[in-house]
């Protein structure tokens, strides 16, 4: 997980895809130029999309807008995806690129509580989204990415569990709206911990092993606090390394003693594992990572939302796992065999 990075003052980080082509402006653009931000494009002026395209051919990934101007870029996007005209898959790309931003300032705002109320009217926004749109939630997984950047992978689990949860649980928007949010929020915790940490790649210590191991604890510390979050919510944010067979930590928790959001967001939580690039290990392929997961079986899972994820989303693959996988611990990935 790469460490999130911190805008230079007074501007804040958007991805170049974040900005829509052919209209104008209503923010200033800026790029990096030799460490410092370069004015590229003016409010009001209009970005082309063949210019776009060039800017990313080049290895374009980044823009600078000052952070006096964030009201108007947010509003930017959310009238992108207000517009009853606008194709499904921009709407889905929009609504992630919005995501990253907010999952971003979860990661580097030392004050959660006004970004934890931006965050809950995004989950909002994806779970309308979702309802109304039969195609959304394929439109949204489509375009996972598989590098795992933080922010990539919380809202990536934040899809994959609206997903798994409307499968499971129906279309109830309020039990979405917080698997959106346990999702998104479940690796709040990481912010307390060391990147390097979580970025090496040789085998963990048993004391840095130990310590990965509270980041669940750690969330929930820099998230008792903030009565906007829901319960359930909170308890995906603390339980989502519990094993269903109590193998699990924090508490060791299993079966019933597990709340059902969490067990869905487990799943939706190890499944982007495998599908992500990390620094110990490249990615597989969806029927690959459910293969895996299915060779974890019974013991890390619920049977039942397991069996709805592997019915709904890819078939078994040939890759084996043990069942004591972690997707935080790097030396699980060496106990990969073809099987």
């Amino acid at each position: 997980m790469s460490a999130p990075k911190k805008a230079p003052k007074d501007f804040f980080e958007i991805r170049l895809r974040s900005v829509a082509t052919e209209i104008p402006l209503p923010f200033d653009l800026f790029l990096v130029v030799n460490g410092k931000p370069v004015l590229f494009r003016r409010r009001t002026d209009v970005i082309t999309e063949d210019r776009m395209k060039l800017l990313v051919r080049h290895g374009g990934e980044k823009f600078l807008v000052p952070e006096s101007q964030r009201i108007p870029y947010m509003k930017s996007i959310k009238d992108v995806i207000a517009n009853p005209s606008t194709p499904t898959d921009i709407k889905s790309r929009f609504i992630k690129e919005s995501a990253f931003v907010h999952v971003h300032d979860l990661f580097t705002k030392e004050d959660l509580s006004p970004v934890i109320s931006e965050t809950k009217s995004l989950v909002e926004e994806m779970v309308s989204f979702v309802s109304t749109d039969v195609e959304a939630i394929t439109s949204l997984m489509r375009l996972s990415v598989h590098d795992y950047y933080t922010y990539n992978h919380c809202v990536d689990v934040a899809v994959y569990s609206i997903a798994l949860a409307k499968k499971i649980l129906g279309e109830d928007k309020k039990l979405l709206l917080l698997a959106g949010l346990g999702g998104l929020l479940h690796d709040i915790g990481k912010r307390k911990l060391n990147w390097d940490l979580i970025n090496k790649s040789s085998p963990l210590t048993q004391l840095e092993w130990e310590e990965i191991k509270r980041h669940p604890l750690y969330g929930k510390e820099s998230l008792e606090k903030i009565e906007a979050i829901p319960v359930d919510a909170k308890l995906a944010v603390v339980e989502h390394h519990e094993n269903f067979d109590g193998t699990g930590y924090p508490y060791g928790l299993k079966e019933e003693q597990i709340s059902r959001l969490s067990r869905i967001v487990t799943i939706a939580d190890v499944f982007d594992a495998l599908t992500t690039d990390r620094s110990y290990h490249k990615a597989v392929g969806p029927q690959e990572a459910l293969g895996t997961m299915y060779s974890m079986q019974p013991g890390k899972f619920d049977p039942m939302i397991f069996q709805s994820f592997n019915k709904n989303f890819a078939k078994k693959g040939p890759l084996k796992l043990t069942a004591d996988f972690d997707p935080c611990q790097p030396q699980s990935l060496d106990r990969f065999k073809v099987g």
